[in-house]
């Protein structure tokens, strides 16, 4: 192995991504190249810390570098934030593998992938025959991947289980997007130990970041002091001076709303089928809340309602994901070699506003990154916007 990539948020970073890495290293990893979430994550929210910070946590405990994927794709649903993260990670120089997390056995991933990729037309007919029964696309995708499974594999037990965990789901996309992009490049599946993706308990000496957010929030953030390895201090200063206001943010997204028609809604990432007409029905008599468990209970999940919201907020249309776009090096050892990092990632400010000015389609993707960074810094009070940045060497 030389080098190998990973695709995280570390919304914040744990004893399981620490785990990751040594896996990795013990595998005879030489670099690796980390793909991260910048100031809002998947589902659509702010992220629990800055990007520096977090950034900054990876380097200490064994990360190369650290890349910034740029908002459009790091708030995508899971086929596109995959698709996001292999467009850098395909153009890194001497790349070999991909590391992912697993509940499930890795022999289901390589199954239920090789079958999304080699019978896209069967899938889709499938896909279709469910989201016509009136069921959300979400559980769609899933019942029509399992019973594609079932009638491929009619020896082997379903695989219903398999896809409900968000980190399987991710691995399925994370080797689909391989085979599209970059088919030389491994996948190496590292299974879950200790717990689930949304697990509120510790096991095992581990804990999931999801269980490290409700801790905080319930004034208990102490509790996870042992769970995370690096920076604990500097997080929870961070979290007591920064964290980011959650209520803010519906406010602003609710407004955003309001203030835009159907047409412009319309046109964005998330929107398809008359949803826009669905919001605006809404808007005057439900809060975000509301708005959210209302048309999330109609027929999509709640995530993608999350993420339309915040496209409503920073315009994000449906052409963004299909643009050229430059993006950022956020941190990496001091021993980096900097002629491995694609064209697309840049290491200092004029050379992403020097990309940005000769190229109108980089331009307009990194609007959304410099919005996400402005709408981020205001709900948490801090200075600056998204050029007030510089490398992070540990």
């Amino acid at each position: 192995m030389k080098n190998c990539a990973i695709v995280c948020e570390y919304n914040p970073f744990h004893l399981g991504h620490k785990y990751q890495f040594d896996e990795v290293c013990r595998l005879g990893a030489d670099n690796i190249f980390c793909m991260m979430s910048g100031s809002f994550v998947q589902s659509g929210l702010p992220a629990f810390c800055d990007k520096t910070i977090r950034a900054e946590c990876a380097i200490k405990c064994g990360a190369t570098a650290v890349i910034e994927l740029p908002t459009v794709y790091a708030t995508a649903s899971a086929q596109i934030f995959a698709e996001g993260a292999l467009k850098i990670i395909s153009e890194i120089k001497n790349i070999t593998h991909i590391a992912m997390g697993a509940v499930s056995d890795s022999s289901y991933i390589l199954e239920l992938s090789e079958i999304k990729t080699k019978h896209t037309d069967r899938f889709n007919s499938l896909l279709r025959a469910y989201l016509e029964k009136g069921i959300s696309y979400n559980p769609a995708s899933t019942a029509a991947l399992a019973e594609l499974y079932n009638e491929l594999h009619p020896d082997k037990s379903s695989v219903e289980t398999v896809l409900t965990d968000p980190n399987n789901i991710l691995c399925i996309e994370y080797i689909s997007a391989i085979n599209k992009f970059a088919p030389h490049i491994e996948p190496i599946i590292i299974k879950r130990i200790g717990v689930a993706h949304n697990d509120k308990e510790a096991r095992d000496g581990y804990i999931s970041a999801t269980a490290i957010r409700e801790l905080e929030h319930n004034g208990q953030f102490e509790k996870a002091q042992s769970f995370i390895p690096v920076n604990f201090d500097k997080i929870k200063i961070a979290r007591d001076a920064h964290a980011p206001d959650i209520s803010a943010y519906k406010k602003i997204a609710l407004f955003a709303l309001k203030s835009s028609d159907t047409q412009y809604i319309s046109r964005l990432r998330n929107c398809s089928e008359g949803l826009e007409y669905l919001l605006k029905s809404v808007c005057n008599s439900l809060d975000f809340d509301g708005i959210v468990s209302y048309v999330a209970g109609k027929r999509y999940s709640k995530k993608r309602i999350l993420r339309l919201f915040l496209d409503i907020v920073l315009g994000i249309d449906k052409q963004a994901t299909s643009k050229r776009f430059c993006t950022r090096l956020l941190a990496c050892d001091k021993g980096l070699d900097f002629t491995l990092l694609p064209d697309c990632v840049k290491t200092n400010n004029t050379s992403i506003k020097n990309a940005a000015s000769a190229d109108t389609e980089i331009s307009s993707i990194l609007r959304y990154d410099e919005k996400a960074t402005a709408l981020y810094n205001t709900i948490s009070r801090i200075d600056g916007d998204y050029y007030n940045y510089s490398l992070i060497k540990a």
